[in-house]
């Protein structure tokens, strides 16, 4: 019953948007979506399966910007668009509907074309100021667009660091961490190499993504929490460096499986319940850690009385 309640509404909901000149626009655009969807979704499952965190970050991003927007949602209801900015956002929606069916052959034409068409509705229904009064929405949502967020990370990542930066430092490190617990591992660049094998550190195992995704859950903490700039700025700045150091054990893991158990466990590990099971961990570990920091930001004013 529910069910069909929630569809009636749904169907009075287009109806309605069909019944004005405006909601003909918003309807031709949510359209597109539902084409884009099935192909965004598409992408991130199949990686979620495979143990990557990208959707994590994805998520964490959405979150945020929709707790920001529920929380200024009087802000977002006196905004209203301009006839210009009518006319741009729908010249905008129009131009990614009409080009989308011709940019099927790839995600990030079809991204691009999403990303026009949801500013185009956002510019003719509130106006082109919610871009700068919403700044933090706007960004987080736009750059989710495009499912690949490895993609974006790493080519700013490795924009501003020299080549393998991070998986030769991961190397080294879980290296010698191992060699203090006793086994014969050595590093030679991107790889952790023992007598029986080696395992290559490549770019999905640097934790870099794992690190992103920590540090956007931060920011989403510290929001909830009503943190200052500067203790969420520090809230991340933990998030990445226990993410960081929390690879290490990771990669260990992953190395010893591949070298002594089989690869079975390092298939385990290195797939979906492994690093699912590495993501609790981790989530645990820096919630104790965060709610630390936040009490301890809280006791200091009494302390100071």
């Amino acid at each position: 019953m529910k069910a069909q309640h929630y569809l009636k509404l749904a169907g009075l909901w287009i109806i309605s948007l069909a019944k004005d000149y405006h909601g003909r626009f918003i309807l031709l655009g949510l359209s597109i979506g539902l084409f884009y969807f099935p192909i965004w979704v598409g992408y991130l499952v199949p990686k979620a399966l495979r143990g990557k965190v990208g959707w994590f970050l994805i998520a964490c991003m959405l979150l945020l910007a929709g707790a920001e927007l529920w929380s200024r949602r009087q802000v977002l209801q006196n905004l209203k668009a301009s006839a210009e900015d009518q006319l741009l956002g729908h010249l905008m929606i129009v131009f990614g509907a009409v080009l989308f069916p011709f940019c099927r052959f790839d995600i990030w034409p079809q991204a691009f074309l999403w990303l026009i068409i949801l500013a185009g509705m956002a510019c003719s229904t509130w106006g082109a100021s919610i871009f700068t009064k919403f700044v933090l929405p706007s960004i987080f949502i736009g750059i989710t667009t495009y499912p690949r967020i490895g993609l974006i990370s790493r080519f700013i990542w490795d924009f501003i660091t020299p080549y393998q930066f991070l998986e030769i430092k991961m190397a080294q490190a879980s290296s010698l961490a191992m060699q203090a617990i006793g086994f014969p591992a050595t590093h030679q660049g991107v790889y952790i190499t023992f007598p029986e094998g080696a395992v290559q550190v490549g770019w999905g195992c640097n934790g870099l993504d794992m690190a992103l995704s920590i540090a956007a859950t931060g920011l989403f903490m510290g929001i909830l929490y009503k943190q200052n700039r500067v203790q969420m700025a520090i809230l991340i700045v933990i998030a990445m460096v226990v993410s960081l150091a929390f690879n290490i054990p990771r990669l260990m893991l992953v190395t010893l499986a591949h070298v002594y158990w089989g690869p079975w466990w390092f298939d385990f590990w290195h797939g979906f319940w492994g690093g699912q099971i590495f993501v609790g961990l981790l989530l645990t570990l820096y919630y104790y850690v965060m709610m630390a920091m936040i009490e301890r930001n809280k006791a200091r004013p009494n302390a100071s009385h």
